[in-house]
């Protein structure tokens, strides 16, 4: 992606799904509703979606549904590694709280990043899943089991032609 093709938008975890962000309806929800106004705005525009799922909202079925719905329409144009953005997420999510997306996405790169044998003893916001290659999301009423390793890349998404 170079930065002058196009706008980006940047919203994290569950925007393709909408998730349950608004109570009465998820399109009505702060992400969707930023990606229905740059679709009319025509812009041409690429969505990258942060960690896909780390807001905790969206069941992993629903993400992997929106997911196969935007690589079979031909819009998904890459995963993107978010490893290079560690030492910033460290720098500039250190006043949030743990649960807090930016937290969320830096725990899982250190988990990644860490031997295997240190990723299985405590996983910070992540304890407590089910199973190893789970992360446990608490938010807004909400408890999610994600996988670690979405919480590790971007997606790249085509939200509009030029």
């Amino acid at each position: 992606l170079h930065p002058r093709s196009s706008p980006a938008s940047l919203p994290p975890g569950d925007s393709l799904t909408g998730g349950v962000d608004f109570a009465s309806d998820p399109e009505c929800g702060r992400d969707r509703q930023v990606l229905h106004a740059l679709r009319a705005s025509r812009i041409p525009c690429t969505h990258l979606v942060l960690g896909p799922g780390c807001d905790g909202e969206s069941a992993v079925g629903a993400m992997r549904a929106a997911v196969r719905h935007v690589d079979e329409s031909g819009a998904l144009l890459g995963v993107v590694p978010l490893a290079p953005l560690l030492e910033p997420l460290c720098r500039h999510s250190a006043p949030l709280a743990p649960n807090r997306t930016p937290n969320i996405i830096k725990s899982a790169l250190e988990r990644a990043a860490a031997p295997p044998e240190a990723a299985d003893e405590g996983d910070g916001e992540g304890s407590g899943a089910a199973r190893p290659d789970l992360c446990t999301i608490n938010r807004h009423g909400n408890t999610a089991h994600v996988p670690w390793s979405w919480l590790t890349v971007a997606l790249a998404i085509k939200l509009s032609d030029a």
